[in-house]
């Protein structure tokens, strides 16, 4: 049961994100888009990685860091709640969590290869999830998700910050 979540699903502030993602089986495009992800990172030059918009805004390693981070945040919460759990996580502290890992002193392959292999861990998990646990809820601050809505979050964060980075990074 893999298919959009219902707004009653999340909070509304995570609208944006899951509205970011494409009709279709959610397996099938956090596949496509991580390999259009990954794509994407291998082409830019050695020059752009330190790239920010702005200079209290992340530069592009920080950004794939970022997305790295999430997933695996994601990628927990869905693993919790299908599982039947329900306490209350809280919420990703993302400034901590880029500020206390140093992503400029991984080189760029091995940073694109944590990203391909975070999101195959979480298309590998997805697959293997029951169709009824997928509608299991869980507490995210004051929010109550169902494990599929945070599944859509997690792919329209990844496309979110893409577009981020063709409309603020690189804007030629």
């Amino acid at each position: 049961m893999l298919i959009r979540p219902n707004i009653e699903e999340y909070g509304k502030p995570f609208e944006p994100y899951i509205n970011r993602v494409p009709d279709g089986n959610l397996i099938d495009i956090l596949k496509s888009n991580g390999q259009k992800t990954v794509a994407y990172f291998k082409s830019l030059p050695a020059s752009d990685w330190q790239k920010r918009y702005a200079p209290d805004k992340w530069n592009v390693k920080e950004v794939l860091g970022h997305m790295i981070d999430n997933e695996m945040n994601m990628l927990y919460r869905i693993f919790r709640i299908t599982r039947g759990f329900e306490d209350s996580l809280p919420f990703f502290e993302r400034e901590k969590a880029v500020q206390h890992f140093d992503y400029d002193s991984i080189p760029v392959e091995q940073l694109i290869e944590y990203f391909r292999d975070t999101r195959q861990l979480m298309i590998t998990t997805s697959d293997q999830v029951k169709d009824e646990n997928w509608l299991n809820q869980g507490r995210l601050g004051d929010y109550v998700f169902s494990a599929r809505a945070l599944a859509y979050v997690s792919a329209g964060h990844e496309l979110h910050h893409l577009h981020e980075l063709k409309t603020k990074y690189f804007t030629s």
